[in-house]
Order: C-alpha cells, then sequence, then structure tokens
C-alpha cells in the first residue's frame, strides 16, 4: 500500500515538471514567433571611390554616426586607367577615408578592382574570367586599401553583384571570409559557399520612398522564414542632387529610415564581418562615444533574444524531470527489494 502512494506521490511531481516544462518552453517559443527575436540589418554603401560623389559620401556617413548605425563601405580601388594606387591621388578623399578608419561604425569593404564591365553579355568584372586573372586583380585592390588605409579588408563585394565561382575562391584564397552580392549569383540569400560567408542585398534604397521601405521591411521581419540578416543597399549617388548638390531630403529619409528600424525594437544593426553591433539610441550630439561604439561587441551565432533566461530554465527542468524519474525509480526498487 505504502509503495503504491509512493508510486502515485512520485508520478504526480514528474507530472508537475513536465507541465512546468511545457509552459516555459510554449512561452520561449511564442516569443520567437511574435517577432521578438532581433534581425541584423546591415548597410552597405557601394561605389565608394576617389573623386565620385564626395559629398554625398560624408552627409551619409554623418547620419550613421549621428545615429551610431555602423556600415559597410564598398570601396572601388582602380577605377580607370592611371597607374600607381589611386587611392592614394585624391587627397581630400584620402584624409577623410583615413579619418574615419578607426572608428567601428565603419567596416572598409573591396568592391572589386577597376569597377569595369569586362563583358557583353551580363555586366560583370569577374564572371567568366580565369581563376589566376580574378585572383591577381583582387589582390591589387585588396593591396592597394590596405596601403591607402592601413586596413586589410575581410569583406569582397562584387561589382554589378555579378561573379562566379572562381571570385568565391580567389576571395577565399586571399584571406576573404565575407561576401555580398545578389541572390541570383549563387541562389544564397545567407550561407556558405567555398569557405566564405555569403549574404545577399535584400533592399535597394535607390529612389524608394519611406513607405515603400518600411513596407519591404516588415515583409522580412514579419517572415518566420527569412534568415536573420537583412542587407541594405545604396550609393552615394542615390543621394545626388541637381548641379552636383546633395539632395537633403535623400539624406534625411535614410536618417528617417533607420529611425523607423530603431523603433521597431526588432533590430540590431552590424557590418559583414559583424566587428559591431550596436542598439545604442539616437545621440543629438553626433559624435558616438566609444563606450557605445563597443558596447555590444558581437559573438558569432548570437542573436539577441527574449528567451535567453526561459531556455535556461528549460534545461534545469529536463535535468530535474530526468533527476525525478530516477530517483522514483530506484525509491521504488528499493522498496520492493525490503519487503522480499
Amino acid at each position: 500500500m505504502r509503495s503504491a502512494t509512493v508510486g502515485k506521490i512520485v508520478f504526480a511531481c514528474l507530472l508537475v515538471t513536465v507541465l512546468l516544462f511545457s509552459t516555459v518552453h510554449g512561452n520561449a517559443q511564442s516569443v520567437a514567433a511574435n517577432g521578438q527575436t532581433r534581425k541584423y540589418v546591415i548597410f552597405r554603401d557601394d561605389d565608394v571611390a576617389p573623386r565620385t560623389k564626395f559629398a554625398e559620401l560624408q552627409a551619409v556617413n554623418q547620419v550613421h554616426i549621428d545615429k551610431n548605425v555602423p556600415v559597410t563601405l564598398g570601396i572601388v580601388a582602380h577605377q580607370n586607367a592611371s597607374a600607381g594606387n589611386q587611392l592614394l591621388q585624391d587627397a581630400q578623399f584620402l584624409d577623410y577615408m583615413r579619418s574615419i578608419a578607426s572608428n567601428h561604425l565603419f567596416e572598409f569593404a573591396q568592391h572589386g578592382y577597376t569597377h569595369q564591365s569586362v563583358t557583353m553579355v551580363s555586366p560583370s568584372e569577374f564572371y567568366g574570367r580565369p581563376y589566376a586573372v580574378q585572383y591577381d586583380t583582387i589582390k591589387k585592390g585588396r593591396d592597394d586599401i590596405k596601403q591607402a588605409f592601413g586596413v586589410v579588408p575581410t569583406t569582397f563585394i562584387p561589382p554589378f553583384d555579378k561573379s562566379d565561382n572562381n571570385t568565391l575562391k580567389a576571395a577565399k584564397a586571399l584571406g576573404f571570409t565575407d561576401y555580398s552580392t545578389a541572390y541570383r549569383d549563387f541562389n544564397i540569400q545567407q550561407g556558405q559557399s567555398q569557405g566564405i560567408k555569403v549574404e545577399a542585398a535584400s533592399l535597394e534604397l535607390s529612389n524608394k520612398s519611406l513607405a515603400s521601405l518600411k513596407n519591404e521591411t516588415e515583409q522580412f521581419l514579419n517572415n518566420p522564414h527569412s534568415v536573420d540578416a537583412f542587407v541594405v543597399l545604396y550609393h552615394p549617388s542615390d543621394f545626388s542632387g541637381p548641379n552636383g548638390t546633395v539632395n537633403s531630403q535623400r539624406v534625411k529619409l535614410l536618417a528617417d529610415y533607420i529611425d523607423y528600424l530603431k523603433g521597431t525594437g526588432r533590430v540590431q544593426f552590424t557590418t559583414f564581418n559583424r566587428s559591431l553591433t550596436t542598439e545604442s539610441p539616437v545621440r543629438s550630439s553626433g559624435v558616438a562615444s566609444p563606450s557605445e561604439t563597443n558596447a555590444s561587441a558581437y559573438v558569432e551565432g548570437d542573436i539577441l533574444t527574449g528567451n535567453g533566461l526561459t531556455s535556461g530554465f528549460s534545461t534545469i527542468l529536463i535535468f530535474a524531470c530526468f533527476a525525478l524519474v530516477v530517483v522514483g525509480f530506484v525509491f521504488l526498487v528499493g522498496r520492493s527489494s525490503s519487503k522480499r
């Protein structure tokens, strides 16, 4: 009789434990399902080059500084036939880029070498070219960036978002770890290929309205099957006004879009190399302090969620459930043996 009573007590304890586990686990799942898992937003600014839309580049970078939001700058090293390292030949551009090279908000990436198409079929600097040629071309650009800015880029962005497997192999061999192109290039939105992490552009700023940007972003955030990074592509030329002026309305649109993203409470901002992740509030001073800039250093594979605590409890409850089963079994066996 006493054995039956003990059995009922053990069963009741197990039942309570399982119910607690189910409740906590269910809450953790609902948090993710309700969109509380934060997504990465990566801003990618292509065609950063000497003597090209310098005022626009400065204006847009200042938005990122004011908002304390990082951006990846796709640098074109050698856009014409001039000899030597062209990144050293425009003093204004060189001084400015060197002044921001140590600012953790800016990742210096390589955007090809000349950014000139070598094919008439589909614009591309690299597609269809032999591996050795691609390797040599990418190496020249990487070396020029290192010489000019003291930075070795680890992210490669093929011009025209068009490349091939040889481009990936060459980039990998040269030490690049991150690669961004169009989805159509390798049919990869986010994943690994040739040993390099590939993240495709998700949205192009171009001449879109704020309403359109919000709509596309909401579709991404509300899609339970979307990848964890949303890549927003723009060019300095997207912010050009008439007669060589900066289009202040387009610059404001970028600032408003960043404010909207922050207001969702569902994103964190980073770069392709994940050297910085920031969720800091908007600053009015126009300068990001070092403590804010480094406050959320990225750890590979980590995504901020609202269920870290409940995940810990889930693990504890699993062990508790197992322990109760073992204890109950040993107790019952011991009781049975003592009666013999």
